[in-house]
């Protein structure tokens, strides 16, 4: 009997632990969902590998097809047309003549002219000089018209060739007139100009920042008077702001509802950023109304409703930026990037090798005159060059004093100890390298910094209350990551909305994130990204979206030539994903503006099925220096039919229609 008793109670424990193990291994481990991608990049005909900044889905050709424009950084840009059978073909050379010898940026399709085609702007930083240096702030931004199967470059002709530090644009109808306005986000380093607001008259943009009392620049003291007084009023008795701060360079804008009034608000995700109600044609500053917690860091924001209560949430991106790292690829190479020196102590690496060494450092506009060797100080005549343990003139760590003085990279070697030393002194500066031995590398150390990890600890941000409210991510939905760019959509159909995002380390590519949501706000990370892990070859750069087979799906492409345009990126492919899909519902809607702008940005659609009502908001489809495509996705789960389908147009015109049927892509035209 005792011994029953004794076994019972044995068993017992062991079966409340083993259902215990079992919960724990389920909230913790990545979850195989429904949610399935098969790279198809090559069977698509996209084979580009390089340097890119941004992505934007369109449609050039206006067949109703998404096509995809990379603007490849400082190479030629690719456009690739979708041939509507699931492959592409690139015909940026028979539609596309600018000057590709330019820091080309961000962009985004609309028809800008109101003529049933999409238009292209193009923001630019800097330029390329005669010599392969760059020139920074010296580009003019490019606007293309599409014009008789062209994209003619027009930005002169429209007033907005202009100069600057532009990272990525944003197209809205800030007097409600019907013609696209600009928004061109600047990033205020180097002494670079604000971001500034461009109204659309009589076919030109002009300049309206200060007329619409939009700015963007550190908070004032009125500012923050007004950000406590608003804190009071919400019982909040903190004399701390509200700032979201992001990333050096990282600066970007979007167009969504905070607010929860009639429009969609501008975010204008800055250092600090700052929110604006668009009201009767002019900006109101509602930053310290909108209550956010404070960050910093920031490279990306996801902005959707995460857990179906009709509310926008935001996921706030945080993976470091620019961090020293080196790596040792094989017994003959190593490959680096040392961040600026702190308090004059330089980031540095030495090691071992009796070879002739073949040196890579880049970014372009590093000019060569700040690059030292030896006790001489010499300076090499392009920015691939070798040097040897016989070359008397790489002898000396005299070229450190000269690095350090006038601000630059250092290389010698010490023929006693027979190792080599790079140091990095500048203050602000990094520098990305490749060393290619004929002999083995070894004793590899780095002085001044400790070797890379994945440090960035994101934020779901959760509605609630006129409030943002963190919500703790679970297990490895939470864990430390390096990721930039964020996409946010119903990849499975189940009705609500999962995350997928690009991760890279500063030296070698770190495979991609997809979190699947439960409906409820809660998030968990699926093995592999489902199929969309991404190469490990480049620096991952941005995502964007796009059911470019019209399949009912969501499929992602992303770019793995990220600046800091170092030497790794070469290799860095296009890569485009498709989504596999299941047998749940969908319903996707083109939006035509007549009396509102013909893209019908700024409208707020929703679809209500059994009780549960979605929204998506026509934003142009922008997030970081990424355009993801306009048409707007709804899954639907297991339901074949909406019962009512609503759309806001921003011209205060209100549609609706009844049992409309689902697996359908629906043109709705404003009337």
């Amino acid at each position: 009997m005792g011994c029953k008793l004794q076994c019972r109670y044995l068993y017992s424990s062991v079966l409340k632990l083993s259902l215990l193990t079992i919960v724990f291994l389920a909230l913790t481990m990545p979850i195989q969902a429904e949610i399935k991608f098969e790279e198809f990049s090559q069977s698509a005909n996209i084979n580009h590998s390089g340097q890119t900044y941004g992505a934007s889905w369109g449609d050039f050709n206006g067949d109703g097809w998404p096509d995809l424009w990379v603007g490849n950084h400082d190479t030629k840009p690719s456009l690739y047309l979708n041939k509507q059978d699931g492959t592409f073909v690139d015909i940026a050379d028979e539609v596309w003549s600018a000057n590709p010898q330019v820091d080309t940026h961000g962009a985004a399709w609309a028809d800008v002219d109101n003529d049933g085609d999409q238009d292209l702007i193009e923001l630019v930083g800097g330029r390329i000089n005669d010599d392969g240096s760059m020139c920074v702030g010296c580009g003019r931004n490019h606007f293309f018209i599409n014009q008789n199967d062209k994209l003619v470059e027009s930005a002169a002709a429209y007033g907005i060739d202009v100069s600057g530090l532009a990272r990525s644009p944003l197209w809205l109808d800030v007097d409600n007139d019907g013609k696209l306005d600009l928004v061109v986000v600047n990033t205020r380093r180097q002494g670079g100009p604000p971001t500034a607001v461009y109204l659309q008259k009589n076919n030109r943009f002009v300049k309206s920042s200060e007329a619409l009392k939009f700015k963007d620049e550190r908070w004032s003291k009125s500012d923050k008077l007004r950000a406590t007084f608003n804190n009071l009023m919400r019982f909040e008795f903190s004399t701390e702001t509200s700032l979201i701060n992001t990333h050096a360079h990282l600066e970007s804008t979007q167009l969504a509802n905070l607010s929860n009034g009639r429009f969609l608000d501008l975010v204008l995700f800055s250092s600090p950023t700052r929110i604006y109600a668009l009201n009767n044609g002019e900006f109101e500053d509602i930053t310290s109304v909108i209550s956010l917690p404070k960050e910093n860091g920031i490279s990306d924001v996801a902005i959707a409703d995460f857990n179906g209560d009709g509310k926008n949430d935001l996921y706030l991106m945080k993976g470091p930026f620019l961090e020293p790292d080196v790596i040792q690829t094989d017994a003959n190479e190593i490959k680096g990037t040392l961040t600026g020196a702190g308090r004059n102590t330089p980031k540095a690496i030495t090691f071992h090798s009796d070879g002739e060494l073949d040196f890579l450092i880049h970014p372009t506009w590093l000019s060569l005159d700040k690059i030292f060797i030896g006790d001489d100080g010499r300076h090499p005549d392009a920015r691939a060059f070798r040097l040897s343990p016989k070359d008397t003139s790489a002898i000396g760590a005299e070229s450190g004093t000269l690095a350090k003085k006038s601000e630059g990279i250092a290389i010698y070697y010490n023929p006693e100890s027979r190792v080599w030393t790079m140091q990095n002194y500048f203050r602000g500066q990094y520098a990305d390298f490749i060393v290619r031995a004929s002999q083995s590398i070894d004793q590899l150390k780095i002085i001044g910094f400790k070797k890379f990890k994945e440090s960035g600890s994101d934020e779901v941000l959760i509605q609630a209350e006129n409030k943002f409210v963190p919500k703790q991510l679970r297990a490895e939905a939470g864990e430390s990551n390096a990721c930039y760019s964020i996409v946010a959509g119903d990849f499975d159909n189940d009705m609500d909305i999962d995350l997928y995002m690009v991760c890279t380390g500063p030296v070698e590519n770190l495979p991609n994130r997809l979190l699947e949501n439960d409906g409820k706000g809660n998030f968990q990370l699926i093995a592999a990204a489902g199929g969309a892990a991404g190469s490990d070859l480049g620096r991952g750069d941005v995502a964007a979206i796009a059911d470019y087979d019209k399949d009912g799906f969501l499929d992602i492409f992303i770019t793995n030539g990220s600046d800091p345009s170092g030497p790794f990126v070469f290799d860095g492919s296009h890569q485009l994903f498709r989504n596999l899909g299941n047998d749940k519902h969908w319903l996707e809607i083109d939006l035509e503006g007549v009396k509102s702008n013909r893209d019908g940005i700024g409208a707020i659609v929703s679809v209500e099925t059994a009780g549960i009502k979605q929204t998506r908001e026509q934003r142009g489809g922008m997030h970081r220096i990424a355009q993801n495509h306009q048409r707007l996705h709804f899954g639907l789960g297991k339901y074949d039919k909406i019962e009512r389908l609503t759309v806001n147009w921003p011209s205060g015109i209100v549609q609706q229609l009844k049992n409309v049927s689902a697996n359908q892509i629906l043109k709705i035209i404003e009337k």
